[in-house]
């Protein structure tokens, strides 16, 4: 696993801490045992490693000079999780906005705490538990600070929850998750989540309903959500933006379901903020 993000923060809540030398989740749930005790040679569908890169941002300037600016993006990375090797949680928060990462600090506690706290209807309905989880964080957000806390500001919010061979994907906003499999050789992408744009068939017929206004993005800009002429968020659904929820933005994620197959080629997920796709590297 992977994720354009700040150092993953484990323990939150009630997760158990990751011990190191861990390298397989394909262990029944109550076989809790640590490699480094025994001799464990479990290949599970996630079974080598987890990782981790961050950069702050840069703005541009005039004259082609640029400025670094606060790294907005927050990521985390729980294994074992929900009690369990054979379960995982990883997330990417992406801020925006005036203190965007003050949203995305909040979300990346409270998201992988609040479904710990409901561990066993996770385990069971991840979709509905996933949806739940999200817009209830949403609540808190909003209500936060008397309302001023997130009321300018937000975050994106993609979660890829593991149980065994199986993954499932809520995404809001346009921080993707794609999966990496090998193909004759090659190593190739699969999205695993759609990106949340605000010209997106259904995103913008709702936005338009409730009064907003959808720009076309042109040359590398993005379309914008315009909320009674400002704002203009680059993305239909998000955490917090208080301002822009009364414009059709939401916060329900989009959830998918997936099976991991090895055998099939599946090797890696990568999860990261919007930066990594639509900015990669020569």
């Amino acid at each position: 696993m992977g994720a354009s993000d700040s150092k993953p923060k484990e323990g939150s809540g009630s997760t158990p801490q990751v011990p190191e030398g861990r390298k397989s989740i394909a262990h029944e749930p109550n076989e809790l045992f640590s490699p480094r005790r025994g001799n464990d040679e479990a290949s599970g569908p996630m079974a080598e490693s987890l990782g981790n890169a961050t950069r702050h941002g840069v703005s541009p300037g005039s004259g082609g000079a640029a400025y670094a600016k606060i790294n907005q993006d927050r990521g985390v990375a729980h294994w074992p999780y929900n009690g369990s090797h054979n379960e995982a949680l990883f997330c990417v928060f992406d801020g925006h906005g005036r203190n965007g990462e003050k949203v995305s600090e909040f979300c990346v506690k409270a998201i992988p705490a609040a479904l710990q706290e409901v561990g066993a209807e996770l385990r069971a309905d991840p979709p509905a538990v996933l949806h739940q989880t999200v817009i209830e964080v949403d609540k808190k957000v909003l209500k936060k600070g008397g309302g001023s806390f997130a009321n300018m500001c937000g975050t994106t919010s993609t979660i890829v929850y593991v149980q065994g061979s199986t993954c499932w994907v809520a995404c809001s906003g346009d921080s993707r998750a794609v999966m990496g499999y090998v193909e004759r050789g090659s190593v190739k992408a699969r999205d695993l989540s759609v990106d949340m744009k605000p010209d997106a068939p259904g995103e913008k017929e709702r936005i338009l309903a409730a009064g907003g206004e959808v720009s076309v993005g042109r040359g590398n800009g993005p379309s914008r959500v315009w909320c009674d002429g400002r704002v203009g968020l680059a993305m239909s659904r998000s955490i917090g933006d208080g301002e822009c929820k009364k414009y059709g933005v939401i916060a329900d994620p989009q959830i998918r379901k997936f099976d991991i197959d090895v055998d099939r080629g599946d090797r890696f997920i990568i999860c990261a903020s919007d930066g990594v796709w639509e900015a990669p590297l020569p």
